[in-house]
């Protein structure tokens, strides 16, 4: 019962984080353009979290089952080491990737008491986050230039249509990651039932009180882009991690849509791109499952 409720009150923390630190990417185009007000992009953005999970949460079930054993106290174990790496990474102004580090965590931990490791299921895992920006960027890069080249009728309409496309889009990015980070935190803590309730008010209150720093200076870097640049990377990135989360595979959006937005700006003819930043992130792609089986094996 003491570990049951530790677990629960750390994936209730841990949602509530990713989801004030994540509102961002899903929302900070519509917030930063001004579509919508911050309420407004707001309440898209914890719609589609709280659908995600409600909706496909499960679909991570057997991936945290084969992942990490069954035993409350190593489930406790990776959650309070994921808490720990998340709020050291945002101290240190890192941006660590959850999903990444609690895989590494998982593997760590079983390693660290004796259990058997999955050994075909990590290489897969491996193989979709190295790939999965890979595609991000060279899909991106293409219908970008495919966008780029098209000459609408009717700009106005255009436009107009594209701020719609925009706030479907923001959802399901919302929604992507709901479903997948937020749903793998879900089923490595075993949460079901009525305790889901507690991660929805996770949701809510990380968005409302943990997001506002982020989403300003997302949203303003956001909207220096293109709306057919935004709308693109955010598409593409959805795309990926639903194709994920139906294959039952955790995929952080942080790789998809960093990637994309990497991939548009790569689009522009006569843009330099400046690569060190996207360079710096990538190796924390790296640094992030290692840190935390790091810390698994160590506990």
């Amino acid at each position: 019962m003491f570990y049951s409720v530790i677990i629960l009150v750390l994936a209730t923390t841990l949602t509530a984080l990713v989801a004030g630190n994540n509102m961002s990417a899903a929302v900070g185009t519509l917030i930063g353009s001004r579509i919508l007000s911050r309420i407004g992009g707001l309440m898209i953005g914890m719609a589609g979290f709280s659908a995600g999970l409600l909706i496909q949460g499960h679909s991570l079930s057997m991936t945290a089952f084969r992942l990490i054993p069954r035993v409350h106290e190593i489930i406790a174990f990776s959650l309070g080491i994921a808490l720990v790496i998340f709020l050291l990474a945002a101290f240190l102004r890192v941006p660590l990737s959850l999903t990444m580090a609690l895989v590494g965590i998982s593997l760590g931990l079983s390693i660290h008491y004796g259990f058997s490791v999955d050994v075909p299921l990590v290489t897969l895992i491996i193989i979709t986050w190295v790939l999965a920006p890979i595609m991000s960027i060279a899909f991106a890069f293409i219908l970008n230039r495919k966008l780029a080249s098209a000459q609408p009728r009717n700009v106005w309409n255009f436009a107009l249509s594209l701020k719609i496309a925009l706030i479907v889009v923001s959802f399901l990015t919302a929604f992507t990651l709901g479903a997948n980070t937020l749903g793998f935190i879900e089923q490595v803590a075993g949460i079901s039932g009525f305790n889901v309730l507690f991660m929805i008010v996770g949701i809510v209150l990380g968005s409302l009180f943990l997001s506002r720093g982020i989403i300003k200076r997302v949203g303003q870097e956001m909207y220096m882009m293109r709306y057919t640049n935004a709308f693109v990377s955010l598409v593409i990135s959805s795309a990926l991690v639903e194709g994920a989360t139906f294959l039952g595979l955790p995929l952080s959006n942080t790789q998809t849509l960093t990637s994309s937005v990497f991939g548009s700006g790569l689009s522009y003819r006569n843009k330099a791109m400046a690569s060190k930043p996207f360079l710096i992130t990538v190796a924390t792609w790296v640094i992030s499952p290692l840190l935390g089986m790091i810390f698994g094996l160590i506990i």
